[in-house]
């Protein structure tokens, strides 16, 4: 028997006799447990069975989920658990603002969200000011011959008699 007809009695079977019919070497406790755990709506009973993984034997583990598992009509359907990925829109130059500015962890966790609202309203200052490529200014729809101007106002050169002061 496979570890998905396993996870599909667990879930579904009302009688445990189909546990009697299965050898030990074919159990997995471990890879029971692990589909076990991607569900979130028997959370509770799966943290409790992870206590047992390891010290019980396999077909006591298998009876002991099964009496565990509440039981429904079908096997629900389960989504592989991905890592949630932090992507945000400015992770090309935060990590510059962030070693600039010796941010610890939970300080930049708590400021990255200002930061982003700061480089939104003034993208132009921020790319100049830290360098960013070429490739990120157009990413933006930014004119990259902003970055040679500068907000300083320049003196204007004077000619004629103004250079005089007449």
């Amino acid at each position: 028997m496979n570890i998905f007809a396993m996870l599909s009695n667990i879930y579904t079977n009302r009688k445990c006799d189909w546990i009697k019919d299965i050898d030990d070497v074919e159990i997995q406790p471990y890879v029971i447990q692990r589909w076990l755990a991607m569900n979130d709506s028997i959370r509770v009973q799966t943290r409790w069975l992870d206590k047992y993984v390891f010290h019980l034997k396999p077909k006591q583990y298998l009876s002991l989920a099964w009496s565990v598992i509440p039981k429904s009509s079908k096997t629900p359907f389960i989504k592989y658990i991905k890592q949630l990925q932090d992507e945000t829109e400015f992770d090309f130059i935060l990590p510059k603002i962030r070693k600039q500015f010796e941010l610890s962890d939970n300080d930049y966790n708590s400021m990255r969200s200002r930061i982003i609202d700061s480089i939104k309203k003034d993208m132009v200052s921020w790319f100049r000011y830290y360098g960013i490529s070429k490739r990120y200014w157009k990413q933006y729809y930014l004119n990259f011959n902003q970055i040679k101007e500068s907000d300083t106002p320049q003196p204007q050169s004077q000619t004629g008699l103004e250079a005089w002061g007449l």
